[in-house]
């Protein structure tokens, strides 16, 4: 079996969140849910610049902006992606 590792920026994030944790006493689950929430912001836009216009992709944005919907991403941001995503097809049709 194969030793678990951490790369050098999960470490420092690790040790972020360990001195925070001794500081504040721990991290408010409102603010655990909005680092989730941006972070899905962030990769489904990585996941939308990426598109290569395979019905795999489509498969996989579809259902991560779904899930992002459900978990509570901004109606406006979801539709800001759906936007970009379409403005990508177009550019791919156009190609």
């Amino acid at each position: 079996m194969k030793p678990w590792t951490v790369s050098l920026e999960e470490a420092r994030e690790l040790a972020r969140r360990a001195a925070e944790v001794r500081e504040k006493g721990g991290i408010p689950h409102a603010d655990v849910v909005a680092e989730m929430l941006a972070d899905m912001e962030v990769e489904l836009g990585q996941m939308v610049a990426n598109y290569d216009g395979s019905p795999a992709r489509a498969r996989e944005l579809s259902e991560a902006l779904l899930i992002a919907e459900e978990e509570g991403v901004p109606a406006a941001t979801c539709a800001k992606i759906r936007h970009d995503l379409a403005v990508r097809i177009r550019t791919l049709h156009a190609a």
